[in-house]
């Protein structure tokens, strides 16, 4: 059994959890009745997990914070389990008119929240540091890239995360700042019968380009569609979502956060 901290310990069963592996962030996280344990490095996502829930608390509906800790080089987080059921559903996935208008008010319920006190910032600024430092100290390589065509020269791709790097800072777009989650895939939203019910895993949540989120987001409902992660592959139509939002897609800003994320 995993060794826990004696201010987590003190909420949870003597059973041992059940592991929860639907998420790619590579935490550990267990469910007991109620809650959720989650666990992992003690880095700069995982400190801002802690602090934007609590800054979210009363601003988004997000998960209650039962008890954290970190110790050893290690996070404890636990929270008490969100209502609903995450996007990522058989049902929602064969309805996809339904998964886009629930996509859409995910989306606008961020927006709608003033950033003018959110304690992170996650612009390009920001990144643009973190990436630099992370070519610097080498832990940023090709291997890493979800997409492997971005390194692939023959196809149009490029020839070296440094070199994309390079490409990024020169088309460096405008901002359009607003309050992010920053990973806005299908399984860290929730919604039931009625509608949005909440957020998880907030750990790259903060101000950034709106952007950010819809190329996440579309690109989750691609691959949760199309069978990337496996499963049944059904149609997926990109337009959905856009036009949900009453919104146009703007191509140049979907390609550059999806390369962006390749990076950081």
């Amino acid at each position: 059994m995993m060794h826990l901290p004696a201010q987590i310990a003190a909420y949870l069963p003597e059973a041992a959890g059940r592991a929860e592996d639907i998420g790619k962030s590579g935490a550990t996280v267990l469910e007991y009745p109620g809650c959720f344990l989650k666990v992992q490095e003690d880095c700069n996502v995982s400190a801002n997990e802690y602090n934007m829930l609590l800054w979210m608390q009363g601003r988004l509906p997000v998960p209650q914070i039962i008890a954290a800790a970190h110790e050893d080089g290690r996070r404890y987080l636990l929270t008490r389990r969100m209502p609903g059921a995450y996007l990522c559903t058989d049902a929602l996935l064969d309805d996809q008119v339904r998964l886009a208008e629930l996509c859409a008010g995910a989306l606008r319920t961020l927006w709608a929240v003033d950033i003018a006190t959110c304690p992170t910032r996650r612009t390009l600024d920001e990144k643009f540091r973190e990436i630099e430092e992370g070519l610097r100290g080498g832990w940023i390589t090709a291997e890493q890239a979800g997409d492997p065509t971005i390194y692939d020269v023959s196809k149009g791709g490029f020839a070296s995360p440094a070199a994309l790097f390079d490409w990024l800072a020169r088309h460096r777009p405008e901002e359009d700042l607003v309050l992010t989650h920053g990973d806005l895939c299908l399984p860290n939203i929730f919604a039931d019968e009625h509608g949005l019910t909440g957020f998880i895993d907030v750990g790259l949540a903060g101000v950034a380009d709106r952007w950010v989120d819809i190329e996440k987001c579309l690109w989750s409902m691609w691959a949760n569609t199309t069978g990337f992660f496996g499963g049944r592959v059904r149609p997926f139509d990109r337009q959905l979502l856009f036009d949900a939002l009453g919104m146009q897609p703007d191509e140049e800003k979907l390609r550059y956060y999806g390369l962006l994320d390749a990076l950081c």
